[in-house]
């Protein structure tokens, strides 16, 4: 989570320009961490290996983008794209890459949220068995996520494109685009640490603007917050000020996705 791969690609950067195959090795080395780390239903933990004590980094975790992160890592691999090309892997390791790949696609798949019987997005956390969402710290309840669900269609799209695949990427789409889950003319827009004003409302009106929450509820399309209280509200000036001004609650997450899905004709 915020590891490994950004320094995978820094290693393999270096090595492409100085030949030296102590990077090399230490990129093989990485991927091997990262192959190795899987679950056998697809997904990727948090961390690894396992902590005790604690349960929510061991779930599957889309959270920060991690999971998508690394698919595309090994996706960029597999198409020989610098500079992850030449002989930084193994033909085995990229062999082993594919078949990551296609059961990660597969974890996406089947951890799918689906509410009125019709596929929305993804929880940050998953059970890497039952697929279902879980939560992680007191104040990051189960949900569909708005900012964490982003990245996973818009590697969908760069898949082939099989009539499960699609779907799930349009219905991911039909999501974001809803006017259920939209919040017109509002923006985030953070407190500065300058602030100290405990009345402070990040949600704010700002024409033009569109924005989506951090978190909604499992069964409807309604944003929710919540503290360290763990006790769910739907205003986010109901929760602690250590809370409501230390996370970020909403953005305009599904912006970029969708001008990227038009960009590639997912319309």
């Amino acid at each position: 989570n915020d590891a490994t791969v950004t320094e995978l690609m820094f290693l393999a950067d270096v090595y492409q320009r100085n030949g030296d195959t102590k990077y090399r090795d230490a990129a093989r080395d990485a991927l091997e961490f990262l192959l190795t780390m899987q679950y056998e239903s697809g997904g990727w933990p948090q961390v690894y290996p396992k902590r005790t004590g604690t349960t929510y980094s061991n779930h599957v975790t889309f959270n920060d983008g991690a999971m998508a992160r690394v698919l595309i890592l090994l996706d960029h691999a597999t198409r020989q794209e610098a500079p992850l090309d030449g002989d930084l892997f193994t033909d085995e390791q990229r062999s082993r890459m594919q078949a990551a790949i296609s059961k990660g696609v597969d974890f996406i798949l089947k951890a799918q949220i689906v509410q009125a019987d019709a596929k929305t997005v993804w929880c940050a956390q998953h059970d890497p068995v039952t697929y279902e969402p879980r939560g992680a710290r007191s104040y990051e309840l189960e949900s569909k996520s708005g900012k964490e669900s982003m990245l996973v269609p818009a590697f969908l799209m760069s898949q082939p494109q099989t009539e499960e695949v699609e779907a799930s990427v349009r219905a991911a789409l039909a999501w974001y685009r809803s006017p259920a889950v939209q919040v017109a003319d509002t923006a985030y827009v953070k407190r500065s640490s300058s602030n100290d004003d405990d009345t402070y409302n990040p949600i704010q009106s700002k024409p033009g603007s569109t924005m989506w929450y951090r978190f909604y509820d499992l069964g409807q399309d309604v944003g929710f917050f919540a503290d360290r209280s763990g006790i769910k509200q739907y205003d986010i000036m109901a929760i602690d000020a250590e809370r409501r001004y230390g996370y970020e609650w909403g953005g305009n997450y599904g912006s970029k996705l969708i001008s990227y899905a038009d960009s590639v004709g997912y319309y």
